[in-house]
Order: C-alpha cells, then sequence, then structure tokens
C-alpha cells in the first residue's frame, strides 16, 4: 500500500460517524477532546511537561494525563484551576444538555 492511498484521520472519522454506536461516543466525547486539544497545545507552545503544567494549576500529572485523554469532560471547578494557573479562557455553553465552547 502506497502511502498516497492511506486515509487521512477526518476522512476515517466521517466513515465511522455513520455508525450511530461511533456517533453517539464521538458526540458525547466532543467538549472533552476540545480541552484536552487546549491543554496540549497550550503545553507544546509553552514548553512544558504534564509534571510541569500540574505543579502550575495545583493539579498532579495523572489528573493532565486524564484531561488530555479527552475521555471524559472536565468539570467546571477544574476549567477555573486550569484559567486561574494557565491563563487559558474557556467560554462554555450548556445548551439542552450538550456542551460547547463557543467564540470569544
Amino acid at each position: 500500500m502506497k502511502l498516497s492511498d492511506l486515509k487521512t484521520a477526518q476522512q476515517v472519522i466521517e466513515e465511522r460517524r455513520q455508525d450511530p454506536a461511533f456517533r453517539a461516543e464521538w458526540d458525547r466525547t466532543a467538549f472533552a477532546r476540545d480541552v484536552a486539544l487546549r491543554i496540549v497545545r497550550y503545553r507544546t507552545e509553552n514548553n512544558l511537561t504534564q509534571t510541569a503544567l500540574a505543579r502550575m494549576v495545583g493539579m498532579t500529572q495523572s489528573v493532565i494525563a486524564r484531561l488530555e485523554s479527552g475521555d471524559q469532560p472536565p468539570s467546571i471547578p477544574t476549567l477555573a484551576k486550569l484559567s486561574k494557573g494557565t491563563g487559558m479562557e474557556f467560554d462554555v455553553k450548556i445548551t439542552r444538555g450538550s456542551v460547547e465552547f463557543v467564540a470569544a
């Protein structure tokens, strides 16, 4: 198989979203994935390890690792700690049972 024959991650996800079980799980974890991506981006842009970030925000490395996994959405107090320790902003909209970030 050639590299050019491989599908992109986005193509694979779009195909998998046709499966109702996959789509339900994908949608359920959307907010957690958004938080995870923001944390990873912050760490890499600031050259921080998980441990260094954890110290900055008053958490443990294992909590940062769990947040970065994107499996479970963080609590509001956790987002507040991250914001206080890093200056990251989280504008959140909760509507009809869904949670999402809104443009600041």
